[in-house]
């Protein structure tokens, strides 16, 4: 006998990765067409249950108005699974996806570490880890440039099981340290989102700042951290020499000049510097 669980029996609430409206209506086109190629992830608790992957495909069922999903067809059940398992699989589900913007993937790893250290706290605070060759050793392991502590087994098991490169997972991680978190909440859909040199810069500022930087940005008043910066007035703006916009204007104008109009112009300026060197010869 096939078995279904009703949809609004799946609490899929407290995400890190808030639904993108766009995605859902795109993936509920493609449900329509090709069907739900696949299944979401589910978990027991309670009466109901907890989502664990599926945000957007679940989204995509409630606009087409599903009502119902057949278990092992459209949702599977992860039984007894723990809050801290439930999460992680949540994480590196989003942390594969290659359209994971900059923001969202320090989000998740920052989050994915905090749940790594509670389980391996030996890797923060064991042993002879404080000595000045271990930290070495961790630098190297991790590619590290910064003076944070990394754990070279937490990047490696991210990366084994994500696909991403060490690298990547360690500058997330100085990032995520760095970054205050009320800051990347308010960049969600602006377009520091997907911009990491612009992330890179936010991150070398206080975190009172940050916020009123992205507070900036979300209002459309400023573009970069350097133009919130300069409207919050926390950096001068820089001084623009007028000489330069002139010499970049007559630059632009002579791409747009034609062989004739160039040579014309060549021969006026031929014409002048001759009459300026006859006048300094007394001639």
């Amino acid at each position: 006998m096939t078995q279904t669980i009703r949809i609004d029996e799946i609490d899929d609430l407290d995400r890190l990765r808030p639904v993108d409206p766009d995605n859902a209506a795109w993936i509920a086109t493609s449900i329509e067409t090709k069907g739900l190629m696949q299944p979401i992830v589910v978990r027991r608790v309670g009466d109901g249950y907890k989502l664990i992957a599926g945000a957007h495909r679940l989204a995509a069922l409630k606009l087409l108005g599903w009502e119902t999903v057949t278990i092992g067809e459209h949702v599977l059940i992860r039984e007894e699974i723990s809050d801290a398992t439930a999460r992680i699989s949540e994480i590196d589900e989003n942390l594969a996806r290659r359209d994971l913007n900059k923001l969202d993937r320090i989000i998740f790893i920052a989050e994915r570490k905090k749940l790594y250290l509670a389980e391996h706290p030996e890797t923060r605070n064991g042993g002879d880890r404080k000595s000045d060759k271990f930290k070495e050793k961790i630098r190297l392991q991790t590619l590290q440039s910064g003076p944070f502590d990394r754990s070279p087994r937490f990047t490696d098991e991210v990366a084994e099981r994500v696909g991403l490169s060490k690298r990547i997972i360690d500058l997330a991680c100085q990032l995520a340290e760095k970054l205050d978190s009320a800051a990347l909440e308010t960049l969600r859909g602006t377009s520091l989102e997907d911009n990491q040199n612009e992330l890179i810069q936010l991150s070398e500022t206080e975190p009172e700042e940050q916020r009123a930087i992205a507070n900036l940005i979300k209002a459309g008043e400023a573009k970069s951290v350097v133009q919130a910066k300069i409207a919050a007035g926390l950096a001068k703006a820089p001084t623009v020499d007028p000489q330069a916009r002139v010499l970049t204007a007559l630059l632009e104008n002579w791409d747009k000049a034609t062989k004739q109009t160039r040579a014309a112009f060549l021969k006026s300026i031929g014409a002048e510097i001759a009459k300026k060197r006859a006048e300094a010869l007394g001639d």
